[in-house]
């Protein structure tokens, strides 16, 4: 989509509008973006939008950068100017390079620790897992804002966490995998809206294929199932499901200037 506006305010795009005007740009600026995934997927693409866009123009101000003032300025237009529901947990990961946990208590403080896990490991897990897209996007936000009741499936979810951090010191896959799974089992747990036929269909279709585990990304109800899996599995996933996959890397840079 092309837009040429004289004013902000004219913008019809929420995201760019107001971080534009949270930044103060009062001169003409020239934006392009382009993107290999559609929005509204649940691979926080919108929160990786805004802090390229805040990062670009900190750097077109030729502003210092600070990561942790930058998240906060991310946060405050995605949760609190646009108010869209969620967590924060997206508007961090951009600034994480590689393999990371992110612990964050109930006032929103986090703590960002990289996984001390090796080379090898990482080479490992890469060619272990698939992503498979559903065919469908989000359109609005009423399923994040379904999940705010479940106190219960949501500490399940938290412990499952806790866990699979020991399991990744441990570098043990097939415990990630089907702890991915048990989590995928609390999450479903949390509202009708996060899954349907069709995810069922996938998740269950790759667990009799002999994957250790599988779960939606995001907060539910379309996007892309993550399948983790031995090698030889994937081969059969891929090939079965070759018109809906993902080609991935893990990202071993966060946010950063290309140009």
């Amino acid at each position: 989509k092309y837009e040429l506006v004289n004013n902000i305010d004219e913008l019809q795009n929420p995201l760019i509008k107001e971080t534009l005007k949270y930044f103060n740009i009062n001169k003409p600026i020239e934006l392009f973006s382009f993107s290999d995934i559609p929005s509204r997927t649940g691979l926080g693409g919108s929160s990786s939008y805004c802090t390229a866009i805040s990062y670009a123009i900190k750097n077109l101000k030729k502003e210092p950068i600070n990561s942790k003032d930058l998240i906060s300025s991310v946060i405050k237009i995605e949760r609190e100017i646009l108010n869209e529901s969620g967590g924060i947990q997206d508007q961090i990961w951009p600034f994480t390079k590689g393999f990371s946990s992110i612990e964050i208590n109930t006032e929103g403080i986090y703590n960002i620790k990289p996984l001390p896990i090796t080379e090898e490991f990482e080479n490992k897990l890469q060619n272990s897992m698939v992503l498979i897209y559903t065919e469908e996007q989000r359109n609005n936000d009423v399923i994040a804002k379904s999940h705010k009741d479940d106190i219960n499936n949501k500490l399940q979810i938290l412990e499952t966490a806790k866990k699979a951090y020991g399991l990744f010191l441990q570098e043990d896959l097939k415990g990630i995998g089907e702890l991915v799974y048990e989590g995928w089992l609390s999450k479903e747990r949390i509202s009708p809206y996060i899954s349907n036929g069709k995810i069922k269909t996938i998740i269950d279709d790759v667990m009799n294929m002999g994957a250790y585990g599988a779960k939606l990304l995001g907060s539910g109800g379309c996007g892309f199932v993550c399948v983790v899996c031995n090698p030889l599995v994937k081969e059969k996933i891929t090939e079965r499901y070759k018109e809906s996959i993902l080609d991935f890397k893990i990202d071993k840079t966060g946010v950063t200037t290309i140009y």
